[in-house]
């Protein structure tokens, strides 16, 4: 696996939230360590990740040698056993990990983790999902994910593509995203119409599914249509 990278993920634990968060970010095409302590789980997953990790015991050892340290962000998925939680995550931080989600059983394990440094999920299984689909966004696009057909994103607009009209940019049939706002400096403007035209230095917010507006970004950073 190549050095730390915002595409580069650590799942450690694989029950259903661990699952689901490791099937996700598969499905994106991210690079995945996978640890558990069950080689039947870890036999089940080895096809669509990175590397898979058997370990015996927690510790930062066994982390370093993994991988864990070279992953941007690493998700704890397990809370059932909330010392052995609490130490993942510490190893995770210590090794220098940027963003260390764990999942938590109740508000006192979540404070503690809270107080390492760690952000807290609680355990529906589709809540691992959508915390894969925000984890894959870059953090400046402001990706909020409502479902896995609806979100919304917003995103400074390439200077390229001032002084064109919702009309001519063609966003909904080219992309399959829609404008639903347009914000310049303090004014915010939510009665978009085909002849509105986009000015420099805008911040334009968009919906649509994951995928599209992940599509869109894309674009909107090439500044080619």
């Amino acid at each position: 696996m190549a050095k730390k990278s915002k595409d580069n993920y650590g799942v450690i634990g694989l029950g259903r939230f661990g699952l689901a968060v490791l099937q996700a970010l598969h499905d994106f095409g991210k690079n995945i360590i996978a640890i558990d302590k069950d080689p039947d789980r870890l036999e089940e997953v080895a096809p669509f990740v990175s590397s898979v990790y058997l370990i015996k015991s927690i510790s930062k050892e066994a982390f370093e040698e993994a991988g864990i340290g070279d992953c941007d962000t690493v998700v704890v998925g397990f809370s059932s056993d909330v010392g052995s939680s609490v130490l993942a995550t510490m190893n995770c931080i210590e090794l220098g990990v940027n963003r260390v989600i764990s999942k938590t059983r109740d508000s006192d394990h979540g404070k503690i983790l809270e107080k390492l440094g760690a952000q807290v999920v609680f355990p529906e299984e589709e809540s691992g999902k959508r915390l894969a689909m925000n984890l894959i966004c870059n953090a400046n696009l402001d990706m909020l994910v409502l479902s896995n057909d609806f979100s919304i994103i917003s995103v400074d607009m390439n200077p390229m593509f001032a002084g064109k009209t919702i009309l001519e940019l063609n966003l909904r049939s080219k992309y399959n995203v829609n404008v639903i706002a347009v914000v310049n400096g303090s004014r915010t403007n939510a009665t978009i119409t085909p002849d509105l035209v986009l000015e420099a230095g805008c911040r334009i917010v968009l919906s649509g599914t994951v995928n599209s507006l992940e599509a869109f970004r894309a674009i909107n950073s090439a500044g080619e249509l």
